[in-house]
């Protein structure tokens, strides 16, 4: 048994149904939680007290790409203009920039970004790290002097021709693959762009590698409209190249997928991560969550390109029920909650996103007594819709309190 912290407040978010426990407390043993209950904390070595707080679990962002911080709002102008689709230039934007910028820019853009990110709340990240070997070396420079649960994905760097997609025969080289497996004990997994832009063979080829090293498998899907031979004969739709030859564990976005596509990801309990705020900027076509929650697909939340969109993710879950409320598919706000939270712990297979017996000692201690928090007749919505970095009174990740 290590040093016995307990954090007590006025309100706690309990377990995987996020159940409010009035003067609620939460233990941890070192990195995990060790006990969670109400009243006054019992064998303990040091009790921190909050009043007219809320203690709830650490924030989760399931889809963020830190080194792109480096050239912020790059992108506006593109964002502005309606006569074309955003998304291909700003995809093609992003690439230049990476290749331009110096290590130094990079290196102080994404420590400041994680640095903000924890103050924000959120507590871990799934970095999505283009560049291959070089650039995820780069972010792990990054992270040396944050306090952050870190999950790295690392995408291949290998430009496959339009035909070589579309044949499906080609792989990657050997070249692009063995430096990311050199470091594949400091990586989550592989992290891929769209399979248009991928052959079958080569998403199969990686499949069988991430098998083989337990890697995390996740795959942008259904970000793009359906290209013209998709679907058709042999071709199959983004969501069934990403799960039937990539076997992926996560899709990023699915935004253009049909209820079959649906239908197909709740049968394979997969999950997926969705980035309202880029929607909304990018002027993507809504992703169907309220159809992906009834048919029971977990979906959890990220921000995407930092470029474009800040990686706050209290923002992100107050645009979520905003823009659902708005379309007329409203989401419950417990239900929003539990997308940057207990979901994302589920899709991620870690044990974070709740304040339960052994899971991470991950929390963010709102104060609700004053500000637009103040006199809250239902918390968890005043959580959802109102919060921001103002309300924040502390973080902690891993058991100690973030600076």
């Amino acid at each position: 048994m290590g040093y016995r912290l307990a954090i007590a407040a006025d309100y706690l978010l309990s377990g995987l149904d996020l159940k409010i426990v009035r003067n609620g407390y939460v233990v941890f043993d070192g990195a995990f939680i060790a006990e969670v209950g109400s009243g006054p904390p019992r064998l303990v070595d040091e009790v921190r007290e909050y009043r007219g707080c809320l203690v709830m679990p650490g924030l989760v962002n399931c889809h963020v790409s830190t080194l792109c911080a480096a050239f912020k709002d790059e992108s506006a102008p593109i964002e502005l203009d309606t006569r074309f689709s955003a998304y291909e230039r700003v995809l093609e934007l992003r690439e230049k920039l990476l290749s331009l910028a110096s290590r130094s820019q990079l290196l102080e853009a994404a420590r400041k970004l994680i640095k903000f990110m924890v103050k924000s709340g959120t507590t871990t990240m799934l970095d999505f790290v283009r560049g291959g070997a070089e650039k995820v070396n780069l972010v792990l420079e990054a992270l040396e002097k944050v306090n952050v649960n870190a999950l790295l994905l690392a995408c291949p760097e290998h430009k496959f021709y339009r035909d070589e997609v579309i044949i499906g025969h080609s792989e990657y080289p050997p070249e692009v693959i063995q430096p990311i497996l050199k470091m594949s004990r400091k990586l989550k997994g592989f992290g891929l762009m769209n399979p248009l832009f991928i052959p079958a063979n080569a998403l199969r080829q990686l499949a069988r590698v991430a098998e083989g090293r337990g890697f995390f498998k996740a795959i942008h899907a259904g970000e793009m409209p359906p290209a013209e031979w998709e679907g058709k004969g042999v071709w199959k739709t983004q969501v069934e190249m990403a799960l039937g030859f990539f076997k992926a564990d996560m899709l990023f976005h699915v935004n253009y997928i049909s209820e079959e596509d649906v239908k197909l990801i709740a049968e394979s309990g997969k999950s997926v991560v969705c980035c309202t705020r880029l929607t909304q900027a990018l002027r993507f076509k809504p992703a169907p969550i309220d159809l992906m929650v009834k048919h029971g697909v977990n979906v959890t939340l990220g921000t995407g390109n930092s470029m474009i969109i800040s990686p706050d993710m209290l923002r992100e879950v107050e645009a979520t029920y905003n823009f659902y409320s708005y379309l007329g598919k409203p989401i419950k706000p417990v239900e929003v909650l539990k997308m940057a939270t207990v979901n994302a712990g589920e899709a991620l297979k870690e044990r974070v996103g709740a304040i339960e017996e052994g899971y991470r000692a991950d929390v963010v201690v709102l104060r609700v007594d004053e500000g637009n928090m103040y006199a809250t007749r239902d918390i968890i919505a005043s959580v959802v819709k109102r919060a921001g970095e103002v309300n924040i009174e502390a973080v902690y990740v891993g058991g100690k309190e973030a600076p």
